[in-house]
């Protein structure tokens, strides 16, 4: 597949972050003073620009070609020991990544991002749970589990591994790096997490380009959102109950 300019690459990399960033940073505020937790105006956001930007991508790129995934190369067949091996091993690769890496994610946003509002660095308050009502929490998490455990990772994998990822042929076997380092860095409402998303998401983006299949991203991706948005849930739940 012939590769893409970078300045392009670039751009559709960062520009559905940053346009989400904006209409988060715009809708936190009155999200917050309506009773919700901020995190829900990120969802909205979410909702509105992230998935209809990379979607709409997609799907444009397919225009006039069969199938409505036609501009996504990375959709070739794979044995089931493959997925019984890969997705295992690559989602606990993902998880030791986060996890390691996580722990000094506190010390890199008090000391560089610091001088953000409360409601940038802690969207989810979850050390304030009563701060909010029942319903208030309940909305929130529902949209939380559709959008950060389904539709979004799955529409972010079909965008990023599926469709950006065989057009960045220049950078040979560093390709997927390079395509993880940009998504890492297109989440500019969490920056302190550039380089934790780097060491959960690479394992993941070489089997994709190894296995030229955007499914195996997918499905590691759904994984990996559910485990940690489901222990917030969990733990949020109990406090209400």
């Amino acid at each position: 597949m012939t590769p893409m300019p970078i300045s392009r690459l670039l751009l559709l990399h960062l520009v559905p972050g940053a346009l989400a960033t904006l209409v988060f940073v715009l809708l936190a505020g009155p999200v917050e003073t309506s009773g919700y937790p901020p995190l829900l105006a990120l969802l909205v956001a979410i909702a509105v620009v992230i998935i209809p930007f990379e979607l709409g991508v997609v799907l444009i790129a397919g225009r006039g070609e069969p199938g409505w995934l036609s501009a996504i190369p990375y959709r070739e067949a794979m044995t089931a020991r493959d997925w019984i091996v890969l997705v295992p091993v690559t989602l606990v690769a993902g998880v030791l990544g986060f996890g390691v890496l996580g722990i000094v994610e506190p010390s890199i946003r008090d000391t560089l991002f610091g001088w953000l509002p409360s409601w940038f660095l802690n969207p989810l308050p979850t050390d304030d749970i009563g701060r909010f009502t029942s319903a208030a929490w309940t909305t929130t998490l529902g949209a939380y589990l559709i959008l950060n455990v389904f539709a979004g990772p799955i529409v972010e994998e079909l965008y990023f591994r599926g469709y950006l990822l065989p057009r960045m042929g220049q950078f040979g076997r560093w390709a997927p790096l390079v395509n993880v380092a940009l998504f890492s860095l297109y989440h500019f409402w969490s920056p302190w997490q550039f380089f934790t998303r780097i060491a959960g998401v690479t394992p993941f983006a070489y089997a994709v380009w190894w296995k030229r299949n955007v499914w195996l991203g997918a499905v590691v991706h759904v994984l990996l959102n559910g485990i940690g948005t489901l222990t917030v849930i969990v733990f949020v739940m109990n406090q209400l109950t």
